[in-house]
């Protein structure tokens, strides 16, 4: 009778350990699956900035923006959107008016500037306060911001009143803030293609 007593107590023991292996098991994979994602998404942004390094400056809409934004912290950033698109350039230069004052309410990590004008969310290895994206430099911060922006012009969201997703999402269109946000997008963004 011991010896079964003892069988059923090492088995369960094993047991313990393989459950509590599998768990550490589980624990690590998803904890390295976060982590290699992130850095997954941080290596195609760095890949990507060698290919958008290519894009030829509109020296027309830099002048633009940089007479716009004259004396904001987003004038530095002038010739990174200057290689965007016009279209996508406008909404870059209006976003970012809305939601930091071209750069002069920005998130921060650690004291540090996360180059983040446009409130944008995406989670990163490094997340800024109040849970925004942090940037590893402006060029990464353009470069990234454009791209998200170029996606929702391609599925049509190509208006400041289409745009207000970026602010809650879209089911805000119509609540007073959301009013106020598209009004002042479209204030800049008209300026910006006028």
């Amino acid at each position: 009778m011991k010896k079964k007593i003892q069988k059923v107590k090492k088995k369960i023991v094993n047991s313990v350990h393989i459950i509590k292996m599998v768990l550490m098991t589980a624990i690590i994979i998803s904890v390295g699956s976060l982590i290699f994602n992130t850095e997954l998404v941080r290596l195609f942004s760095k890949v990507h900035k060698i290919f958008e390094s290519t894009k030829q400056i509109d020296k027309d809409l830099e002048f633009k923006i940089k007479k716009i934004t004259k004396d904001y912290p987003i004038e530095a950033m002038a010739t990174e959107i200057a290689k965007q698109d016009e279209e996508v350039a406008a909404f870059l230069v209006a976003i970012a008016k809305k939601e930091s004052g071209w750069g002069n309410y920005t998130p921060k990590y650690k004291g540090k500037e996360c180059y983040n004008y446009w409130g944008f969310r995406r989670k990163r290895l490094l997340m800024g306060s109040g849970g925004h994206t942090c940037f590893d430099n402006p060029v990464d911060a353009v470069n990234t911001v454009a791209n998200r922006i170029e996606d929702l012009i391609a599925k049509g969201i190509d208006t400041p009143r289409e745009m207000v997703i970026w602010k809650c999402g879209s089911r805000c269109s119509s609540d007073r803030g959301a009013r106020k946000w598209i009004a002042d997008v479209r204030f800049y963004y008209n300026k910006m293609t006028e």
